[in-house]
């Protein structure tokens, strides 16, 4: 068993959910986008040491800004969830375990850490602030809905000692690397 990209797999249901939603998502995702940008600006004019602390990331790979983009882009990035009852997504062993839970595909801290890191990176390269918010919400955004979809999978499954947390790039997440290590087959309920 070796899962299909995840990209190929949601096409469609994404591409729908986008039409459907365009206008909410790239109002909830621009605040957001906007929202970053001033406090890159605000950053440039305070106590650097400060400022560090609050976003570099420690030994462990966390900081308190990578906490905070966990919960404003990872969960809360789109003002909504891209659940299996959008997506269609669920794990084979779900027809017979009714004990399960959403999976965040790519997980919540790795697409804060994501989005916040283009943005900021577009800030570093002087572009101004009308430049990232359409680049983000026109361009970006539709484009990467993938990020944020939610598989159904069993609870023995997400069990950490089965699927891996934090281990594989987003690019192998795409491509379901670790759904394939752990057996978890997906489906697209149709």
């Amino acid at each position: 068993m070796k899962n299909k990209n995840i990209k190929d797999l949601t096409k469609d249901k994404l591409q729908k959910f986008w039409n459907e939603n365009s206008d909410y998502l790239k109002y909830t995702f621009g605040r957001k986008v906007i929202a970053d940008v001033a406090k890159f600006k605000y950053d440039v004019h305070q106590n650097q040491n400060l400022v560090k602390e609050y976003v570099e990331l420690n030994e462990k790979g966390t900081s308190k800004l990578r906490q905070f983009n966990r919960l404003n882009y990872g969960y809360n990035g789109l003002g909504g969830r891209l659940t299996p009852g959008v997506t269609s997504l669920y794990s084979r062993a779900t027809l017979d375990d009714k004990d399960t839970t959403h999976d965040h595909l790519f997980g919540v801290t790795a697409v804060g850490w994501e989005v916040h890191t283009i943005i900021k990176k577009l800030f570093d390269e002087g572009r101004s602030s009308k430049f990232i918010h359409d680049y983000m919400t026109e361009q970006w955004l539709p484009n990467n809905l993938h990020l944020w979809v939610m598989v159904k999978i069993t609870k023995d499954e997400h069990k950490k000692d089965n699927l891996a947390r934090d281990e594989h790039t987003l690019e192998e997440k795409e491509n379901l690397v670790h759904y394939n290590e752990a057996g978890i087959e997906v489906l697209v309920w149709d």
